[in-house]
């Protein structure tokens, strides 16, 4: 996690849009080049170090180009172009680089605004003193394009290596080369001695340079591959985002013909009628001042860098007048006529269930491992909203076959009954804030899941609900944030229940989720290292097995028994088995992280037994005789959730043990099936 984050701007123009494009979240800081003029990536890093205190890690993410070959996004600048799931590539950027293992002594993380990179981030070791690059093995076409390092020869052909060379898109035409990917970790003792140079030069070009004339050590971290999502001109605007045919983003306009080749960004509500475009004609619009707007017409492939359109269309000037305020409201309100729709996988939880309730988890703090796993194939929980006409609410389950309407502040604030098939919803708009405003919304939820299923079902369909809510008003939804608002919706429910639920669907893949004790209950989420999930994936598809026991049972029953037996504690008993499922989450993260198959076996049996230890009603007689069924072919069982019933999660002692669980589990009838799952990563 970065204590701060440093966006570079060419101009103050540029910085204001996106202080406001950024501006609700209080790590990011906006520097503008001085003096408006641009003083070049190592000159943007110097500035930046002046200007923000020492210590800690922080990111410094460069974006002070004018996003001249993609004119469709010049007003915001690529790092804020929308990616396919709505957040802007600057949010994936920040993703992306927090999954990096940074040391505890922590440093200055620099990285491009207009890449995205993929590779396997856990493996990178940024720790050895001075700056360390990160790059990768590729081709001459990528070395003509891109930095190239030359590293010390010998050794392993990963890991970090001392550089002895740097070339700038060298001419080479056969061979491997080490690709520079734009990262570079500086420590804070360089990084104090970098505040003496001239604000001036290319990070990639001139420092390099200075690194090896012995200004500090000089490393790079080679990395087996990556991947790069880069958005460089129109077309591949087109290629990346768009169906291939066209892309349309921001338009507040219902009638649209389209050739094809089309890009049509940032269009206000009644500016056009219908817009009408040929093969591979194109159009923006930028607002400018407090009312005006200027209608940018471009072709696919024109070049702004270099064919003088820039400069035609006085786009230098234009720019510094653009109003990022009125742009960002025509984006909102693009946003809001939207249907939206919001996918979640369910979750299992692996070890640490029960320390993530309250009360258990203000006077203790909770630990939890989880994974997020698709069923079949698909995320099963769903959630729809879009805005109608009408000042009402109607809602629609289409797993329950059940359909409402809404019309009154009272049906959606008056006291709740958790039996309602409609509370949830009710619940939902109510701890987002919801009035009926101009218009009202249409709202569907789905769920194809058993009903009592342990996997955490109506946490997450509420979570989805609850994101998707707070996509249409146009306000955060991090998965933080989510999280928090769906705990007040249970208990506005008076469903009680824990936090783990959500994270275990809002987060993707194996994590580590961990809280201190305390009533403000701030999430810490691990992610289990890439290569270990990967593993850990191909185990599950190999030796995982997901039951549903046809026990259907409700979780707030369950719920009941253990926070008694919790608030009575006799003999310090619950306390002790609290901090023994909290050990189980950590023992399991540990096991997982170490490919140690065995000990992550040890501790689910773990968890399993002091689930029952916490509360009996976790296991029944039917439960027991299914397990007792397959016993001779498990390494390691429990049920899901809160268990007395529900699914059940088993580890095979082998591949073959898993085929024999999944025939007996087959012939026994009793209403249950096996699910085919995958971890959703």
């Amino acid at each position: 996690m970065f204590d701060k984050i440093v966006i570079t701007a060419a101009n103050e123009a540029q910085a204001k849009g996106y202080r406001a494009m950024t501006r609700d979240d209080k790590r990011v800081v906006v520097i503008a080049d001085p003096g408006g003029k641009r003083v070049g990536s190592l000159g943007a890093t110097v500035n930046a170090l002046r200007r923000i205190p020492s210590g800690g890690n922080v990111l410094v993410c460069h974006s002070g180009g004018d996003a001249r070959r993609t004119p469709g996004y010049a007003a915001m600048g690529k790092a804020f172009v929308p990616m396919a799931d709505g957040r802007s590539m600057f949010a994936h950027i920040v993703e992306t680089m927090e999954r990096l293992p940074l040391p505890d002594h922590g440093g200055l993380l620099v990285c491009s605004g207009d890449v995205l990179l993929t590779f396997d981030y856990a493996s990178a070791d940024l720790s050895r003193p001075g700056v360390t690059g990160v790059a990768y093995p590729d081709g001459p076409f990528q070395a003509q394009r891109h930095g190239v390092y030359i590293a010390a020869k010998g050794g392993r052909p990963y890991g970090c290596k001392t550089v002895t060379g740097f070339l700038q898109k060298p001419k080479v035409e056969k061979g491997r080369h080490l690709i520079d990917t734009g990262i570079m970790f500086i420590d804070w003792p360089t990084a104090e001695k970098m505040k003496a140079l001239p604000v001036a030069g290319d990070i990639y070009e001139e420092f390099p340079k200075m690194l090896l004339e012995g200004f500090a050590p000089f490393n790079v971290n080679v990395m087996r591959k990556c991947e790069f999502f880069h958005i460089g001109s129109s077309r591949e605007l087109l290629a990346q985002l768009g169906d291939g045919r066209t892309y349309v983003d921001s338009v507040n306009c219902s009638d649209l013909k389209l050739s094809g080749g089309n890009i049509v960004t940032n269009v206000p509500f009644g500016r056009f009628k219908s817009i009408s475009l040929g093969r591979n004609e194109c159009l923006t619009c930028l607002p400018l001042g407090k009312d005006e707007w200027y209608d940018l017409h471009y072709m696919l492939d024109d070049n702004f860098k270099t064919d003088g359109l820039w400069e035609k269309h006085d786009l230098g000037a234009k720019m510094k007048r653009v109003n990022h305020a009125r742009l960002l409201s025509l984006r909102k309100e693009a946003a809001m006529s939207k249907p939206i729709r919001v996918e979640r996988p369910l979750r299992i939880d692996l070890a640490g269930g029960w320390s993530d309730t309250p009360p258990i988890c203000y006077d203790n703090g909770g630990a939890v491992l989880n994974v997020a796993v698709r069923l079949d194939g698909c995320r099963p929980v769903v959630a729809e909203v879009s805005r109608i006409p009408a000042k009402e609410v109607v809602v629609e389950s289409v797993d329950l076959g059940e359909r409402g309407v809404l019309s009154k502040m009272s049906d959606i604030y008056g006291e709740k009954d958790p039996h309602d098939w409609c509370a949830l919803v009710k619940s939902a708009l109510a701890v987002t804030g919801y009035r009926f405003a101009p218009t009202g919304l249409s709202i569907r939820i789905f769920a194809d899941v058993p009903k009592g299923s342990g996997m955490g079902t109506s946490s997450i369909l509420g979570a989805a609900l609850v994101e998707a809510l707070l996509k249409a008003a146009g306000k955060p939804h991090d998965p933080d944030t989510v999280a928090r608002i769906t705990l007040r919706l249970e208990q506005e429910m008076c469903t009680g229940g824990g936090w783990q639920d959500q994270l275990g669907a809002l987060y993707p893949g194996v994590k580590l989720i961990e809280t201190r004790k305390g009533r403000d209950q701030k999430f810490s989420v691990k992610r289990l290292p890439q290569k270990a999930e990967k593993e850990f994936a191909r185990f599950l598809k190999d030796r995982g097995v997901l039951y549903f026991t046809g026990q259907k049972r409700m979780a707030r029953n369950v719920l009941r028994g253990v926070l008694a037996f919790y608030a009575t504690n006799p003999h310090g008993i619950a306390h002790a088995i609290v901090a023994a499922l909290k050990r189980d989450a950590v023992a399991s993260y540990r096991a997982l992280c170490r490919g140690d198959w065995r000990g992550f076996s040890v501790a689910l049996n773990s968890y399993w037994m002091n689930k029952k230890a916490l509360d009996p009603g976790s296991t029944n007689p039917q439960v027991e005789s299914i397990i007792a069924r397959i016993t001779p072919w498990t390494d390691a069982v429990s049920l899901a959730g809160a268990g007395g019933g529900g699914f059940l999660f088993a580890v095979a002692k082998s591949k073959a043990a898993k085929a024999k669980i999944e025939a007996v589990l087959a012939a026994a009838g009793n209403g249950g099936r096996c699910y085919r799952f995958d971890v959703d990563s």
